[in-house]
């Protein structure tokens, strides 16, 4: 299948747009930590981490398929923008179900 460059750059954009977009959640993560004995919940954790890779697997998988363009699979590390997405709605998933929303369980 031939890589469409137009399709390359889009998703470039919107991996670029994603990480940008995200950075106000990062910034304002640490203070998830805030409610008595959420620094001890290992959801709370999870979730922290998952927000903080967000914008590095954003970014990564805006710029990893143009270093690697030559290479014919290059275009299926667009991918790494989808795995953060998923990891940061999971982590909020199991928060929700399993605490209750609270960040403290």
């Amino acid at each position: 299948m031939p890589h469409k460059k137009g399709l390359r750059i889009g998703l470039t954009i919107l991996s670029v747009l994603a990480a940008l977009m995200s950075m106000p959640m990062v910034m304002f993560s640490p203070m998830m930590f805030d409610a008595p004995g959420s620094d001890e919940s290992v959801l709370t954790q999870f979730l922290f981490f998952s927000v903080v890779a967000f914008p590095v697997l954003c970014l990564m998988g805006g710029i990893l398929p143009w270093v690697f363009k030559r290479h014919p699979k290059s275009i299926w590390l667009y991918g790494l923008s989808g795995i953060a997405f998923a990891l940061v709605a999971v982590a909020i998933l199991l928060l929700s179900v399993q605490c209750g929303g609270d960040f403290a369980c």
